[in-house]
């Protein structure tokens, strides 16, 4: 291989390496903002549950 060829694919090699750490970076973000996103939906379930059985309650009281 000579110097030249060598060159290059240390180029090509820097390019993949900077695309695959800009991924994992975006990854690494997402992972981070996961919990909070998923308390936030839990939060909206159980109310939305709180509201059913609230609904739900009333339906069965009203038909005794």
């Amino acid at each position: 291989m000579d110097m030249q060829a060598a060159i290059q694919e240390l180029q090509e090699t820097a390019i993949v390496m900077s695309g695959i750490e800009a991924r994992q970076a975006a990854v690494v973000k997402n992972r981070g903002e996961w919990p909070e996103q998923h308390e936030k939906i839990m939060r909206r379930v159980e109310l939305a549950l709180a509201e059913a059985t609230d609904k739900l309650n009333a339906l069965i009281a009203h038909r005794r």
